[in-house]
């Protein structure tokens, strides 16, 4: 019995590698097919699919068992943790998706790679269950874990993707302030033109202020959403200008003028590191080849001929 499991789960876990394969291989292809599908007025195809995969799945039974799911999580998942894991998912870009639905899908993964993993295992150990079973609490441990440091990751690059992202961003609101466009107006154009993470965040803001919140309040709140120190003393500047009364079109020259000047110090400062962090490789990788060419005729040589 547990051979013919081993040869099912093998033959899955073969079918997954040779579909990531292929998925890696034709990825432009991919990319060009999705690319087609959108201009040419297959939008609503593609609107039925998001739909159907955010439903939890085409069919009934799996939408069922989802949501049971889904209600026994949310009962016993901390109302505390549950906020922290929502902030998480926002600051990583994944705001669509519920804390809840995130922690049921750590469950999933961690069960479903601990039993795969004690089912592949047990045949090698001989029948020793106890170490099929530690292995097993150990491969559900990481498939646990690797969800929030997945998140973790996408945090830290959307952050450095804001951080480069302003100044090109506040600049073009700059020339749109200018030329007389308010301050809302030359947000939500340049957002248009402009799309990413950045954009994302302010047309949430340009949503609340459409459905009733004061300018400062939502510009306040997008602050807090943001983690990143740059954009929040632009923000904190921002706010500062708008409750006393000063004109943002010189508020936003200056505020780009700054970001640059911020951006070239932090230029300066990572060319300053590059020596520091090139050293480790060189004494590694450069040294010892070096020493072998070097040194290594003349130690044949005493070998052979000795020091006379």
């Amino acid at each position: 019995m547990i051979s013919v499991l081993f040869m099912i789960c093998a033959f899955v876990f073969f079918i997954f590698l040779s579909a990531a394969v292929l998925k890696t291989v034709f990825r432009k292809e991919l990319a060009l097919e999705m690319r087609v599908e959108h201009y040419f007025g297959q939008n609503e195809k593609l609107e039925r699919k998001t739909k159907k995969r955010e439903s939890g799945g085409s069919h009934p039974l799996v939408r069922k068992y989802w949501g049971i799911g889904i209600e026994q999580v949310n009962k016993t998942f901390a109302r505390k943790n549950q906020k922290r894991l929502t902030i998480l998912l926002h600051e990583a870009g994944f705001g669509t998706r519920s804390a809840v639905e995130f922690r049921l899908i750590q469950l999933l993964l961690s069960i479903g790679g601990g039993f795969v993993t004690f089912l592949l295992i047990t045949p090698v150990t001989d029948g020793q269950a106890s170490t099929s079973f530690v292995l097993a609490l150990g491969i559900a441990f990481l498939f646990y874990r690797y969800p929030l440091f997945y998140l973790a990751k996408k945090k830290t690059q959307r952050v450095k993707v804001i951080n480069k992202d302003m100044s090109d961003f506040f600049d073009m609101v700059s020339l749109l302030l200018e030329a007389g466009v308010g301050l809302e107006g030359a947000i939500a154009n340049v957002c248009a033109r402009k799309p990413g993470p950045l954009a994302d965040e302010f047309n949430q803001a340009l949503d609340e202020m459409k459905r009733g919140k004061a300018r400062r309040e939502a510009f306040y709140s997008l602050k807090k959403r943001v983690p990143s120190d740059h954009f929040q003393s632009v923000m904190m500047s921002i706010i500062q200008a708008d409750h006393l009364g000063i004109g943002m079109s010189k508020v936003i020259k200056n505020i780009t003028t700054r970001i640059r000047e911020q951006r070239r110090e932090l230029a300066r400062e990572q060319a300053m590191k590059a020596p520091v962090k090139m050293l480790i490789p060189m004494v590694v990788f450069v040294f010892p080849p070096l020493f072998v060419v070097i040194i290594g005729p003349m130690m044949v040589k005493i070998i052979v001929d000795g020091l006379g």
